[in-house]
């Protein structure tokens, strides 16, 4: 190390001094490990906000739909959400202003269920199809459901060429989907429209209507959510209770009128 004496130089440069002197070859490796370990964990970090983002980005594109606020739109998917087939069903329409074929099922997903709608209107028909209907949402309460639409064809669904404009619900229980902006995106004679899914957080369903309107209403066949049912478990809880109860009330009883015989 090279002689510093203090009287000879200021302190800071002989501390430069003495730091230079210091051979770092020896921790060359360990530090260029560290530079490694600092930018790979830089990466990571920024691959994971990405991931994030798009996942924030891709939720946001849901058209989310609320009791008397129609919605601007209604997001257009590549395809289905899958998950399991519960129930479908098919029903043959025909009036004198339209006939055709309603479709109408619901699937089991992570989420919750699923349903979907569609009508293909034949080419015999005299009008077009300006708003499809769906009863009954209202055990949802308040909750906000999500809606889709995709013209990809899945399960028993076929290719569909009519998108709709928007949707709407009402407090009781009705979510439509409208095909109305102007005369061109009804869904004419000999189209098919595009399939309309709601997205709920129910676990239970039932019997439900699916209608169609165009001056004259016609009826199909369709699923809504059901309220939950209590488990077998939890009813037995509950006549336990309602027992132990009943059994307590019944000895006060008794007690009070041995308490009025002896008195």
């Amino acid at each position: 190390m090279p002689v510093c004496p203090s009287e000879q130089r200021p302190k800071f440069q002989c501390a430069m001094m003495r730091i230079r002197s210091v051979d770092f070859s020896a921790h060359r490796s360990v530090y260029s490990s560290f530079i490694r370990e600092v930018r790979m964990q830089f990466k990571l970090k920024y691959i994971v906000a990405t991931i994030a983002l798009v996942g924030v980005v891709g939720q946001a594109q849901a058209t989310a739909l609320v009791a008397n606020v129609p919605t601007s739109s209604v997001e257009t998917v590549a395809s289905d959400f899958g998950g399991t087939l519960l129930d479908s069903v098919s029903t043959l329409i025909n009036n004198v202003s339209y006939n055709g074929t309603a479709r109408a099922a619901v699937y089991s997903t992570a989420t919750g269920l699923d349903f979907y709608y569609q009508f293909t209107n034949n080419a015999s028909s005299q009008n077009g199809i300006e708003r499809f209907s769906a009863f009954d949402f209202s055990s949802l309460g308040a909750s906000v459901v999500d809606v889709y639409q995709t013209g990809a064809a899945f399960g028993m669904f076929v290719t569909g060429t009519e998108a709709s404009d928007y949707a709407d619900r009402t407090l009781a229980g009705v979510i439509g989907f409208n095909f109305v902006p102007n005369g061109d995106s009804k869904i004419q004679p000999g189209t098919t429209s595009f399939i309309q899914i709601i997205r709920t957080n129910a676990t239970n369903y039932q019997p439900g209507n699916f209608g169609l309107l165009d001056g004259i209403g016609d009826n199909a066949e369709g699923f809504s959510p059901a309220a939950a049912v209590p488990e077998a478990s939890a009813n037995f809880m509950m006549l336990v209770g309602l027992g132990v109860i009943g059994l307590i009330g019944s000895r006060r009883i008794k007690k009070q009128d041995q308490h009025l015989r002896f008195n």
